[in-house]
């Protein structure tokens, strides 16, 4: 796994190549960057429009930042390579949670960063769709902050009505770091209670984002 915030030399033009190819093909703006925590477990949550968020969220991270990726892609020898470099585990689409959660849970309890997508799936127009409630149950499992990021304009470079993308602007917001709330251990119905109030909270910090920014 890529760790971004790696002196080598590999990596360094490795993130310089991809930053240069998202300014030149989409004009990318990163904003809020002061708002990344530099370490400890760590779980980002954006919107969720086309294949490239990932990458246009986590390129900019000076940390190592893994996410989940369909299963089926790592059997392509060169694509599977290089997805686990950039920081990817197989996620089945048949069993998700049994696939995907153990590895998710490891990878926060190690201090790192895990990016997680609220909507579950793409948005076909870039509203907001309902948030599952994944991304607060692994934050209040491990302790982790939430980093909430609005992605803007990926519904006109790649949404899942188009069949290639376009070079179209974006930019990304990197929000205000939120800490888990309390509740009483062993207690299901607090943890269940804290779980539905950190993923509103999530939700409406995004959705804020993106009715301020809806136009620009």
């Amino acid at each position: 796994m890529i760790d971004q915030g790696s002196n080598a030399i590999s990596v360094k033009l490795f993130r310089g190549f991809l930053m240069g190819t998202m300014r030149v093909l989409f004009r990318i703006e990163h904003h809020g960057l002061g708002n990344i925590p530099a370490n400890g477990p760590l779980v980002i949550a954006p919107n969720h429009v086309t294949y490239f968020d990932p990458f246009w969220v986590g390129v900019p991270m000076r940390r190592a930042v893994c996410f989940m990726a369909w299963d089926k892609i790592f059997t392509i020898p060169v694509a599977g390579r290089i997805l686990r470099w950039l920081g990817a585990f197989p996620v089945s689409l048949v069993n998700p949670e049994s696939s995907a959660y153990k590895t998710a849970l490891r990878v926060l309890k190690g201090g790192k960063a895990l990016m997680v997508f609220p909507e579950g799936g793409r948005s076909a127009d870039g509203r907001l769709q309902p948030f599952k409630e994944g991304a607060a149950r692994l934050a209040l499992k491990t302790g982790a902050t939430v980093l909430p990021v609005a992605i803007h304009g990926g519904e006109n470079v790649w949404s899942p009505k188009m069949w290639f993308p376009r070079p179209r602007k974006v930019r990304v917001e990197y929000l205000r770091p939120v800490s888990c709330p309390r509740f009483e251990p062993g207690s299901k119905e607090e943890f269940e209670g804290a779980a539905a109030t950190l993923t509103s909270e999530i939700r409406v910090a995004i959705a804020s984002r993106l009715k301020q920014g809806a136009g620009l």
